[in-house]
């Protein structure tokens, strides 16, 4: 049984209600923050007689600033070894980029606060290792934000996007959310 759910008549209803879609081509997840809307896949079934949707990421806000990605990129580059965390908050005039207080290590990084909002963007690095979201992100990404990895490979830093929406994906071009992020990393796409 399908929850809070609605049934889509028409390619013209494009302003969705959070909640699921049912479609002719599958069941969506409509997801609406203040920064973002996004229409995320969530299980593939043909029902004839409906329209099909199409997975959708549309940023309401302006892109997080170059200064901003700059910053984030230069700390990135000072511990290249380890793996890092940022999180980033829209407020209302512009994008507030927290590093939080961090237990570090090549392979991981905890948050040692609590923040408490969730933020609208969280970015970590994967310090020597390619940018690719592992088996614990995707176990710990149950919230609805944009999330990001950064990595590094043959030297060159790399960069994979997506929303998360309560344990389902979809991933974004990284430049959708980044301003000039292109000039910094190589844009990955997932497989």
């Amino acid at each position: 049984m399908l929850l809070n759910h609605s049934i889509v008549k028409s390619e013209l209803a494009q302003d969705f209600s959070p909640g699921y879609l049912w479609a002719g081509n599958g069941i969506f997840r409509s997801v609406s923050r203040t920064e973002f809307n996004a229409t995320i896949a969530h299980s593939l079934v043909t029902t004839p007689g409906l329209t099909k949707l199409s997975p959708n990421f549309e940023l309401l806000v302006p892109q997080v600033p170059q200064d901003k990605v700059k910053g984030i990129i230069d700390r990135i580059n000072q511990y290249p070894n380890l793996e890092q965390l940022f999180y980033l908050y829209w407020r209302g005039a512009g994008w507030e980029v927290i590093c939080p207080e961090q237990e570090c290590t090549p392979t991981s990084c905890i948050s040692l606060e609590q923040h408490p909002e969730p933020a609208a963007i969280e970015i970590h690095s994967h310090g020597s290792m390619g940018a690719f979201f592992s088996s614990t992100d995707n176990r710990e990404e149950n919230g609805c934000r944009i999330s990001t990895v950064i990595g590094r490979s043959k030297g060159q830093l790399e960069i994979v996007s997506r929303v998360c929406a309560h344990g389902l994906f979809l991933d974004v071009a990284s430049d959708q959310v980044y301003q000039n992020i292109n000039s910094y990393c190589r844009h990955v796409i997932p497989f």
